[in-house]
């Protein structure tokens, strides 16, 4: 086996085809994702067998540090098969060796490796087993596995996962009787609202960010610093591999169709009113109706001032899906709380779990969740509503880092102390 920097195509090629596990951060293209602004450089390594197959592969960025060196981050890799310890071995005696002989400083590597699975309700499932040798071969190898965090953070990614297997459906059907109550019967009522979703385009990806932000000061969570740059720029450099729906609905029609509905009620509320023996079964039947009339008008109130205010169309949530040939991953998701009685979120999850089984995408990735099940946890609501789709949880392993030059890693730890201390003055 030899340790080799890739081409492009022989890279690409393996991570497409071969890639056990493998991530969208590690797709080609995120590579000229990372090259447009000129900060980091993008290296292409791999293992190859003897009869010079690629068996392992991982893109790692390269940050300038100090004195010349560089800090190497393979994010949610490198990708190879874990199971094999002889490759995770040569992968990484391999790399620690370039790594010496190109000026590194510091490597960060977190694999997109499944330390544990467990069901929805966080139980550990009996047949899959933690392979704790995998983390002991590389600590010998002086990769400091950096532990079993859980909650989020800045400096790594998210290491706890939220997945559901569509590959287990046949249809649609099936699919949303897999669901818990509430996510079946908000999904009823998007259809019976008429929500629609779309794909915007590169020049449309305003629409999501607004609505992201929003989304982000309402509930409190981490924004990159430059959110419109960031993620029109994924849309720019994975162009198709990057799915952005939009759910939206349309006022008009909508309106006309529920007056249609609130008189088609009221006809029939008048009808039972007028039998001559009015037993309880009736009474009964005559105030279900008086609730749905009520109901249904007060969607229409609503509505038409939507439409005197906003016009016909009204974005109700959107997300940034990563395609790969492993799963559909649900990067990011925004949704409007003014409008949350059309329930949108719901009608968008729908047409992207049916776009992975149309597709022949095993995994829809909910992506990240804190790993504090707890109710008092930070994210509790989050864990709940991807529990409702019967999504399982599974465990990465987390983040190991290696010291490559002591002097240049001890010189930007003070550093960045430094830097520390006079932000806070």
């Amino acid at each position: 086996m030899k340790f080799v920097q890739l081409t492009d195509e022989e890279y690409k090629n393996f991570i497409e085809n071969d890639g056990r596990e493998s991530a969208f951060f590690q797709m080609i293209e995120n590579k000229a994702n990372r090259l447009v602004d000129g900060r980091w450089e993008v290296e292409l390594l791999g293992l190859k067998d003897k009869e010079d197959k690629v068996i392992a592969a991982g893109l790692f960025t390269k940050e300038p540090s100090v004195l010349g060196k560089y800090f190497y981050y393979s994010n949610r890799g490198p990708v190879l098969d874990y199971d094999n310890l002889n490759i995770v071995r040569a992968y990484f005696a391999g790399l620690t060796e370039y790594l010496k002989q190109n000026d590194a400083s510091l490597v960060k590597v977190d694999p997109n490796w499944i330390y544990k699975k467990y069901d929805k309700d966080v139980k550990p499932y009996d047949d899959y087993e933690n392979r704790d040798e995998v983390i002991q071969l590389l600590e010998s190898m002086g990769y400091v596995h950096q532990g079993f965090t859980r909650g989020y953070s800045n400096t790594s990614q998210a290491r706890w996962m939220s997945v559901l297997d569509v590959s287990q459906f046949k249809n649609e059907d099936e699919l949303v009787k897999s669901f818990d109550n509430l996510r079946r019967r908000n999904m009823r009522k998007a259809k019976r609202y008429g929500v629609k979703v779309r794909f915007l385009e590169v020049d449309e990806m305003d629409i999501f960010v607004d609505m992201y932000l929003d989304t982000a000061e309402r509930q409190d969570f981490f924004v990159n610093e430059d959110p419109r740059t960031y993620f029109k720029q994924f849309k720019e450099t994975y162009k198709d591999k990057v799915l952005v729906p939009l759910a939206y609905i349309e006022l008009d029609p909508f309106i006309e169709q529920t007056e249609k509905e609130v008189n088609k009620l009221q006809k029939q509320k008048e009808k039972q009113e007028k039998k001559e023996n009015q037993n309880q079964k009736t009474l009964n039947r005559i105030n279900e109706l008086e609730r749905n009339i009520e109901g249904h008008l007060n969607d229409l109130e609503k509505a038409k001032e939507f439409r005197e205010k906003y016009g016909n169309v009204l974005n109700l949530g959107s997300g940034v899906y990563f395609v790969t040939p492993y799963e559909l991953v649900y990067n990011a998701g925004a949704s409007s709380d003014e409008f949350n009685m059309f329930v949108g979120p719901y009608m968008m999850h729908l047409e992207m779990m049916k776009y992975a089984m149309d597709h022949g995408i095993a995994r829809y990735n909910f992506y990240g969740v804190s790993g504090d099940f707890s109710e008092d946890g930070e994210d509790y609501g989050v864990y709940r509503f991807k529990r409702g789709f019967n999504a399982q949880i599974e465990e990465l392993v987390g983040d190991f880092v290696k010291v490559i030059h002591p002097l240049a890693n001890n010189v930007n730890k003070v550093k960045a102390k430094l830097k520390q201390k006079l932000g806070k003055r």
